[in-house]
């Protein structure tokens, strides 16, 4: 049997290839159930040899069988019995011979050129070892099995190359939603998480918390230690930040320069309190080269009735003000709000 490569592609044929190729991407390699050989007839001449023996011996052994039981005397009367024979046999003979060497190797090709139009690329016949001389039946049928192969070779490479696009797009959407020094979620994701989060504290009329935080005295370490210090000191920050909250649940930013912000959902002033110390209290044990924290706590339930967009800009504006009170008061302090 011709060996051949088995790629499960199900189901995104031609008509819907575009549509369904996706779910490719996610799917297991084909089982041998699903591996698509379809047995054909090819040895057609040794079934040819056949009918044509049958034709011609059974006559000639109904005729001896006659004459040595002396059913029919021996004359030339008795040869008119095999064109008989065969006059009757001739109509199922024909129809088997047809069936034999063309009918049903017809609707194997049938059969598989169905499975290549639904997308099952590894369908092949189970064909002989090739040989240098075929008959023209089995050269049509590896005709059908190296368009299959061609067409597979290219389903696989779109399949690749979607993945490589997939991949792409995910990185290319990382770099749009993260922060390209601390890893945190920049601005723009803050955005589009902070009006998710409002509308889901509005509709469940839970308190949502936003902590700012401002790292003090920091331009004195980049003019002090170097821009590199300085980085390390607000991916040192970062670290912590993503540390002391609830992992996959609160979601922590970079908003630019030495500014930095935790949206915390579902959760009251007094939890965010916590928070807000544990991260003074380890920051404070780290390598932060004279630098403190300014941080401002801003709870809010937002109202049903109310603007949605105007109770937000409340809510970052009092974040805001806390950040400016804690900075007059010489920093490294918090300041916590209801609103």
């Amino acid at each position: 049997m011709e060996t051949t490569e088995t790629i499960n592609t199900k189901k995104h044929g031609f008509p819907c290839r575009i549509k369904k190729i996706s779910a490719a991407l996610e799917e297991p390699m084909a089982t041998d159930a699903e591996s698509g050989v379809i047995n054909v007839n090819y040895r057609i001449r040794v079934h040819l040899f056949i009918v044509i023996l049958f034709l011609a011996v059974i006559p000639m052994l109904a005729i001896i069988l006659l004459y040595e039981h002396k059913i029919v005397e021996p004359g030339g009367s008795a040869l008119i019995l095999i064109p008989i024979f065969i006059l009757l046999a001739s109509q199922s003979l024909t129809t088997l011979l047809e069936y034999i060497l063309f009918k049903k190797n017809l609707l194997k090709i049938h059969e598989f050129s169905e499975r290549i139009k639904d997308g099952y690329y590894d369908t092949h016949f189970n064909l002989p070892m090739q040989r240098d001389e075929e008959n023209y039946q089995i050269q049509v049928l590896r005709s059908l099995e190296s368009l299959a192969r061609v067409i597979r070779g290219q389903n696989n490479m779109l399949i690749y190359n979607l993945k490589e696009t997939r991949t792409e797009a995910n990185m290319m959407k990382k770099l749009a939603e993260r922060d390209g020094l601390t890893g945190l979620f920049n601005r723009r994701y803050f955005d589009t998480v902070f009006q998710a989060e409002a509308e889901n504290s509005k509709r469940s009329k839970t308190a949502l918390t936003l902590i700012m935080v401002d790292c003090d005295k920091f331009k004195q370490v980049n003019d002090t230690y170097g821009h590199d210090t300085g980085d390390r000191v607000l991916k040192q920050l970062a670290l912590i930040m993503t540390e002391v909250i609830r992992s996959g649940r609160d979601v922590p930013f970079r908003f630019g320069g030495d500014e930095f912000g935790i949206l915390l959902p579902q959760t009251e002033l007094s939890a965010a309190e916590r928070v807000v110390s544990r991260l003074q209290e380890v920051y404070m044990t780290s390598e932060r080269h004279g630098t403190t924290l300014s941080i401002s706590a801003v709870s809010a339930v937002l109202a049903e009735g109310a603007n949605l967009h105007e109770q937000m800009k409340t809510i970052i504006k009092r974040a805001d003000d806390g950040i400016y009170k804690v900075k007059r008061s010489g920093g490294n302090g918090a300041e916590f709000a209801r609103v």
